[in-house]
């Protein structure tokens, strides 16, 4: 939704996150919203690039997050934690909160302050396609991204019926709607498409795509 307004949008109408969700999705967007403007008045976030810091890697256990294979994780990281020395964790910095008063810009503030960067489609290179990567290891196995993309995508993810990971098959078209609703920072990225893309235009192409 903070995208199309800053595309220049001036409503935006929620659809399928409701059926992803529920109706408190709404309430999601608001607090988000007023989060987003809050931190735009601030003076000591001026320099912030509205990016989360990176995600540092967990450790490949390859397991799931439910039932008996959330607890072989829990022994493989409790094993690892043991061989950590806590020495060269760094200790935490202390939060200090703010006590100045901040100017909370108004929501038109940032109607269309993508404008500049908006481009015709002719001067892109169509040939730089991204495709989704899931990280196993942080993934919650929620399934939004295979709901989501089943819904309003391309039907491009399948799910493991036993592990719950979600697989995303050739057919992706980096649209970027699953990482938009993945609930876990950089589980889903997005990267460059290693095969030629050949986009199934109708039900003859997808005879001619799954006969080969």
């Amino acid at each position: 939704s903070t995208q199309s307004t800053w595309a220049g949008a001036g409503v935006v109408q929620v659809c399928s996150a409701v059926q992803n969700q529920d109706f408190t999705v709404v309430e999601d967007y608001i607090t988000g919203l007023k989060t987003f403007l809050y931190m735009r008045g601030r003076q000591d976030l001026a320099s912030w690039d509205f990016q989360s810091p990176p995600v540092e890697p967990p450790r490949n256990h390859k397991k799931p997050k439910f039932g008996a294979f959330e607890q072989q994780r829990r022994q493989a990281h409790t094993a690892e934690v043991r061989l950590t020395d806590a020495a060269r964790v760094p200790p935490l910095e202390p939060h200090i909160p703010v006590r100045d008063a901040v100017n909370v810009p108004p929501l038109s503030s940032i109607v269309g302050i993508a404008l500049p960067r908006i481009t015709n489609y002719n001067n892109l290179n169509n040939l730089e396609q991204v495709v989704a990567l899931v990280n196993d290891d942080l993934c919650i196995n929620c399934g939004k991204c295979y709901l989501t993309c089943n819904d309003s995508g391309y039907q491009a993810i399948r799910f493991n019926a036993e592990t719950h990971l979600p697989l995303v098959t050739d057919d992706c078209t980096g649209c970027t709607l699953c990482a938009s609703v993945c609930p876990v920072p950089e589980c889903i990225q997005m990267v460059p498409r290693k095969v030629p893309y050949h986009p199934c235009r109708g039900y003859r192409d997808h005879q001619v795509m799954h006969s080969q």
